[in-house]
C-alpha cells in the first residue's frame, strides 16, 4: 500500500475573526494546489482514494487537487484527519485502509501529520517537520510489516 499525506496549502493566518476551523485558502495556498497537482499529473501520480480532514482548508485543497488531476476521486472528509487527533488513534484508522486501497491520500494539519508519520516510521515526532503543500509517501513492505520513508517534496521543489 502506498499512503500519501497532502499538508494542506497556505490559509489564512490564526487570530482573525474566525474560528480555526474555518480559515480558507489564500491566493498563495490555491497556486499552490494547482502546482502540485501539474506536479501530479507530469508524473502520473494519483489517489485511489483521497481522504481529508473536515477543516476548510483542508477540504478547499482536496477539492482543488481533485478539480485539477484528471482522475482524481471525490474527497471523503474523516473526521479522524481533524486537528488534535492522537496519532496512534490515525495509526489504527490508517492499518484498517491498508485491507481497503492500495494508494490513499489523506490531506491534513501539522503538527499531526508529521506525528503521524512518526508513528507509523517507529521514529521520533521532532525528527520532521512537513511543510505547507507538501507530499509525503510512504509504503507499507508486507515482507517485514514495517512503513518505509519512500519520498518527502515541499511544494517549492515540484516541476
Amino acid at each position: 500500500m502506498l499512503l500519501t499525506f497532502f499538508r494542506h496549502a497556505t490559509a489564512e493566518q490564526h487570530g482573525l475573526s474566525k474560528p480555526d476551523a474555518d480559515r480558507a485558502l489564500v491566493e498563495k495556498g490555491e497556486k499552490q494546489v494547482l502546482r502540485v497537482a501539474q506536479f501530479c499529473s507530469l508524473h502520473q501520480l494519483l489517489p485511489q482514494r483521497l481522504l481529508t480532514s473536515p477543516l476548510l482548508r483542508a477540504q478547499q485543497t482536496a477539492q482543488l487537487l481533485r478539480g485539477e488531476l484528471s482522475g482524481c476521486p471525490a474527497p471523503e472528509v474523516v473526521d479522524w484527519l481533524r486537528l488534535g487527533t492522537p496519532a496512534q488513534t490515525a495509526g489504527r484508522r490508517i492499518e484498517s485502509l491498508r485491507r481497503e486501497a492500495d494508494d490513499v491520500w489523506l490531506v491534513g494539519h501539522e503538527p499531526d501529520i508529521s506525528a503521524l508519520v512518526a508513528e507509523l516510521l517507529g521514529i521520533g515526532q521532532f525528527c520532521l517537520q512537513v511543510k505547507k503543500a507538501s507530499l509525503t509517501r510512504l509504503q507499507f513492505d508486507n515482507g517485514t510489516g514495517r512503513w518505509l520513508l519512500l519520498w518527502s517534496l515541499p511544494c517549492a521543489l515540484m516541476r
